[in-house]
């Protein structure tokens, strides 16, 4: 289960963010692609329960659908900064590009 409140969860192991990435591919278009082939908000919640499904046959921690999209959304923000940093574009802060 998730950590008790107040506590953070345990990191997402090697295996885990595979297997998660593994479930975002195929369905990567339906959660993040252009408007006209997006689905509704619940689809998209099933979408995540079932990746996160995936993720707990691992058994190493109780990963909910939130926890995965959450932790999804970390690495598309860290690989598009890496991504800016490696063009020489300055990183952004608060919406705003700062100077170098």
């Amino acid at each position: 289960m998730a950590a008790a409140s107040g506590e953070r969860a345990p990191a997402f192991t090697a295996q885990e963010l595979e297997k998660l990435v593994d479930g975002v591919l195929p369905q990567y278009t339906l959660l993040y692609g252009p408007p006209d082939q997006q689905v509704s908000a619940h689809q998209k919640r099933d979408i995540w329960r079932a990746i996160a499904k995936e993720v707990r046959t691992l058994g190493a921690h109780q990963r909910r659908g939130t926890h995965c999209r959450k932790r999804w959304d970390d690495i598309r923000r860290c690989s598009k900064r890496r991504r800016r940093l490696s063009w020489g574009w300055p990183p952004n802060v608060g919406g705003v590009a700062v100077a170098p």
